[in-house]
């Protein structure tokens, strides 16, 4: 990198290189001049969950199959209300805009989910990867989006069955939050499974996990050419929506 000075920077498996063609400095030590690039990547080998942030820990686990280690759901979780899903790991302190998300899932139930540009627990997007067609059941199987009421799908309802059987399948989420593109790949089959334009939220952190089921995941990669990507739009619905967050929480401690 013709000689400059250098800060690579390793923490949980993720390496963080500023965008091509700025000046490199090390994260935190100085203003960025432009969001930094990330190459995030977890295939659970370590055994450590130490990457990842739960609503309970203790639903988590990783467990290990002729050598192989992933990161397996061990309980569901009622959904929130309004009903949207809650029980999901999201990757600690990183928030991307345009990115490449690949992993592979295995359900063990009917579904499981991918979470992304997930701004609060009110607001944000998941792929719903299912057993069923949308057509059959229509809150399965498409793109939802949580935006301060209950899930919408915004579309997907005559897309084939995303995780048709309970093999590992292979699933990428494509964003460009620049045009609004969301396309959603599963190894069904050659092109997107789901695709959709939307620009409600454009930067949000990443997760994985399910509605109301279990199942498992392995080999985690996102890429993002916009890490730390800020906007204000996200800071007004944060502030907005704090009061109603801590009434809903308030409300479900009640006895």
């Amino acid at each position: 990198m013709n000689g400059c000075a250098v800060s690579l920077w390793s923490r949980l498996g993720r390496i963080m290189l500023p965008a091509l063609g700025l000046a490199l400095v090390g994260r935190g030590l100085t203003a960025r001049p432009a969001p930094e690039r990330l190459w995030f990547t977890d295939d659970f080998e370590s055994g450590k969950l130490d990457a990842w942030q739960f609503p309970y820990p203790e639903d988590w686990t990783i467990v290990e199959t002729g050598g192989d280690h992933y990161v397996h759901m061990i309980r569901s979780r009622e959904p929130g209300v309004p009903r949207r899903p809650l029980q999901f790991a999201l990757l600690k302190g990183v928030k991307a805009g345009n990115f490449s998300l690949q992993t592979r899932v295995r359900r063990e139930g009917r579904s499981m989910i991918v979470v992304f540009d997930y701004v609060d627990t009110l607001h944000f997007y998941y792929a719903h990867l299912s057993a069923d067609r949308g057509t059959a059941q229509p809150v399965h199987n498409g793109i939802f989006i949580v935006n301060g009421s209950e899930r919408a799908r915004i579309t997907g309802t005559d897309a084939p069955p995303a995780l048709p059987d309970r093999n590992w399948h292979l699933i990428r989420v494509e964003r460009n939050s620049t045009s609004g593109t969301i396309d959603v790949y599963s190894d069904v089959q050659a092109g997107p499974i789901f695709s959709v334009v939307d620009r409600t939220f454009p930067c949000g952190q990443i997760g994985i996990g399910s509605f109301d089921e279990t199942g498992d995941f392995d080999d985690v990669t996102l890429i993002s050419d916009d890490e730390g990507c800020l906007n204000p739009q996200i800071t007004q619905i944060s502030r907005i929506d704090e009061a109603s967050r801590k009434r809903e929480e308030a409300s479900s401690n009640k006895p």
